[in-house]
């Protein structure tokens, strides 16, 4: 990369520059699977146990994980001091809020249709960028937000949501209720002057097990009287989601991310709702309409016009 130091060896001669191997884009590809297939795997696993039940196994064994991972690959669990309540405040929002009201939401709208609504972050980016965190409107990050916006728009026409149908309208309001708090998450994370200190292995342990601490206690209060339901599936949907969904894509993600832009591989990972909508019509017989397609092709659009846009 360009901003690595040059060996010594090399000073004194241009140094050659090299893009991204094959590995790595393998292995943002296992991430573009896995993060979509794990939507319509969640809404099988919400039959056998309550949807904050489930975020919080999900994040202390995520976190258990970690804990694990941490004596591999030698990072500490606990962030500099003066890091400790920012990122926690960034972890409540980026995972705790955005898991919770998914799961939430999951439970009455589809899967594919649920992973897109999740995926209009960069809409709710823009705004949130120019009033807490100083960015400047361009026209390109107006474009891709409005082109998102229209999705929207088209997802929540009444020839895709019944209006009289309470329960399908707090889903998918709930759905975006979790993008935004991603986005305002992601927002504070971006506006910290002088930047982070902490490593990204910590601050990721760190996010998921203080989000973990906040949602058992949620899923205690609201869910107690609802049995879970000890089935193989839904044992197999939290080991993926323990090993492969967090421990393996976020570390494969890591590694991306030393080999190209953020940005750039920010672009392939909004595959991950498409691919979700896709295997949900496939394995679960998500109906793909006109409407859900233009949809999906809007809010697609306005993702990768944001993401592309200068900052």
């Amino acid at each position: 990369m360009a901003d690595q130091a040059v060996p010594s060896s090399a000073q004194g001669r241009r140094p050659e520059v090299t893009g991204p191997g094959a590995v790595v884009y393998m292995q943002l590809a296992g991430i573009v699977l896995f993060w979509g297939a794990n939507w319509p795997l969640m809404k099988t696993a919400l039959s056998d146990i309550g949807p904050l039940t489930f975020c919080a196994i999900r994040l202390v064994g995520a976190a258990a994980v970690l804990a694990v991972l941490s004596r591999l690959l030698k990072f500490p669990l606990l962030p500099k001091r003066g890091e400790r309540w920012p990122l926690a405040l960034v972890g409540l929002l980026q995972v705790a809020a955005m898991m919770d009201f998914s799961a939430v939401g999951l439970r009455v709208v589809p899967p594919g249709r649920a992973s897109v609504l999740a995926y209009t972050m960069q809409m709710w980016a823009l705004p949130l960028g120019v009033l807490l965190a100083g960015e400047r409107f361009t026209g390109q990050r107006v474009a891709g937000a409005l082109l998102a916006f229209g999705g929207v728009l088209v997802f929540f026409n009444p020839a895709l949501v019944d209006w009289s149908d309470g329960a399908a309208l707090v889903g998918n309001g709930l759905l975006l209720t979790c993008a935004f708090c991603w986005a305002l998450g992601a927002t504070l994370y971006r506006r910290r002057a002088g930047g982070w200190r902490t490593p990204f292995w910590t601050q990721t342990f760190w996010q998921i097990a203080v989000s973990g601490l906040a949602t058992a206690p949620l899923a205690l209060a609201a869910e107690n009287a609802r049995p879970i339901h000890w089935t193989p599936a839904l044992g197999t949907v939290l080991a993926f989601n323990w090993l492969v969904a967090t421990g393996l894509c976020y570390w494969w993600w890591s590694k991306s991310l030393t080999a190209m832009p953020a940005a750039q591989a920010g672009q392939i990972v909004c595959l991950v709702p498409i691919t979700a909508l896709v295997l949900s019509a496939l394995f679960m017989g998500e109906p793909l309409s006109v409407g859900v397609l233009a949809a999906v092709a809007l809010i697609g659009a306005g993702i990768v016009t944001t993401m592309r846009a200068p900052r």
